[in-house]
């Protein structure tokens, strides 16, 4: 799937996913967190991943919801800029917000000040909105402290289950991550019982492990796309012995299923 489409539109309207919430569970591990860590081959991945479905997403008219990572924030935003419109401005000159936009984003004021630049360009240009959920307990982001545990996490405990009870999304998606994608897990079987969990082992981190473990209910459904085309010879090494991930492909076959 590509950017290049005619008559770029703000809405995507008629797509098949209109009105439903897709929930992307992601973040790039750190070398602070070896656990997760899998080199930069894996961080490759995990951004080859996140634009793929992204794309996807997008261009059949559904919404990305997610926390404001600073790594997964500036995929979301330089997909957004191929497919959608910036808000207009009304010929008084004033910017009217439409009733939906395709990016849902939740942040914790205990991080206030250290938002990503595109978070707020999402929101300025009106692809996004973006949810604001107070801190607990006076927890404030100390970005000197150190950084081999999850940070702030009876705020982002609240935030997380704001976002999911809120958006009450179809689907979550674990790509790469930490920590946090096990909480989310754990939040998201809570209150969307029945919703489908998909894990995209191949981009490392707590995806990886989710699938490792043989978490109930989560499905590894790149491993369902590419088996077969091993089988047939269809995937071609890129580096050395590493092979080619086909992400637009895996993430298509999702999106299928949710429409």
């Amino acid at each position: 799937m590509t950017g290049d489409m005619t008559g770029k539109d703000a809405r995507l309207e008629g797509g098949r996913l209109r009105g439903q919430r897709l929930f992307l569970s992601a973040s790039v591990p750190t070398r602070e967190r070896p656990q997760f860590y899998g080199g930069a081959d894996a961080h490759r991945q995990i951004e080859d991943a996140v634009i793929s479905l992204s794309r996807a997403v997008f261009v059949e008219g559904g919404t990305l919801v997610f926390g404001g990572h600073p790594a997964i924030s500036p995929l979301v935003a330089m997909v957004a800029g191929e497919y959608l419109a910036p808000l207009g401005a009304e010929a008084d000159g004033r910017r009217e917000r439409p009733p939906a936009v395709p990016i849902e984003i939740y942040q914790s004021r205990a991080f206030e000040g250290f938002l990503p630049d595109e978070t707020l360009m999402m929101f300025r240009l009106g692809y996004a909105n973006l949810h604001w959920i107070d801190a607990v307990d006076g927890e404030r982001f100390d970005p000197e402290a150190p950084r081999d545990e999850p940070p702030c996490p009876g705020s982002m405990e609240e935030m997380r289950r704001r976002m999911i009870g809120e958006m009450q999304p179809v689907a979550m998606v674990a790509i790469g991550g930490m920590q946090g994608i096990f909480d989310e897990l754990r939040i998201f079987r809570e209150l969307r019982q029945d919703a489908p969990v998909y894990a995209l082992a191949t981009t490392g981190g707590a995806a990886a492990r989710l699938v490792e473990r043989r978490e109930p209910g989560v499905r590894a459904i790149d491993t369902e796309v590419m088996n077969p085309l091993k089988e047939h010879g269809e995937l071609r090494s890129r580096e050395g012995d590493r092979p080619v991930i086909p992400y637009p492909l895996i993430v298509q076959v999702l999106v299928h299923e949710l429409i």
